[in-house]
């Protein structure tokens, strides 16, 4: 890992942790084991940083919906099942990138709201892209409904998964999974042909 992605790395779990205004440009320097100016030769302000890490952990959400849904399986249901699976698996691992994103979308820091939101959501349309695109598959093949378009079926998918997210604050692990495959099995009752 080079110093630029320890930076990322250290800040995001540091903003996490700490929030933007408890996190300084001396705590993650001190965390990543530089210099505050050799911070500041990678980063002008912490308003930056924090663009940067959002820009990151978008970035790596649409790697990870593609990985997710790169599955060798016999059908569209195998694959978007694997992907639900991964998506809650992650959800329960309660890792930094998961205290980053449900903090800081539902409280921006003041004054990036709107860098913050277009950056997300071109996210998530790079993301919704990749399912709908198994979706489709999966209609010319006749598993899934025709009488729902790929989109629909698709942004569906991804609030079932939001909301399983909030549920991580309140529910254990094995509360999760146990409601997660209830939500599976309705979405699949509701999408397939």
């Amino acid at each position: 890992m080079d110093t630029k992605e320890k930076i990322l790395a250290e800040s995001m779990e540091l903003f996490a942790i700490n929030g933007y205004d408890g996190t300084s440009m001396t705590k993650i320097a001190d965390k990543v084991g530089i210099k505050k100016p050799s911070l500041y030769a990678h980063y002008k302000s912490k308003e930056t940083l924090f663009i940067d890490v959002t820009s990151a952990m978008a970035d790596n959400n649409v790697e990870f919906v593609r990985r997710s849904l790169d599955v060798q399986a016999p059908d569209v249901k195998t694959v978007l099942y694997h992907s639900f699976k991964t998506h809650i698996q992650d959800l329960i691992s309660d890792d930094a990138s998961n205290q980053f994103y449900n903090r800081f979308m539902h409280y921006p820091p003041e004054g990036l709201e709107n860098e913050l939101t277009a950056c997300v959501e071109q996210s998530e349309k790079q993301a919704n892209r990749l399912l709908e695109n198994v979706i489709a598959k999966g209609q010319v093949s006749q598993e899934i409904t025709k009488e729902l378009d790929a989109k629909s079926m698709a942004h569906t998918y991804f609030c079932l998964i939001e909301g399983l997210a909030d549920e991580t604050t309140v529910y254990t692990s094995n509360e999760i999974e146990r409601h997660a495959e209830s939500v599976w099995m309705v979405f699949w009752r509701g999408i397939r042909a």
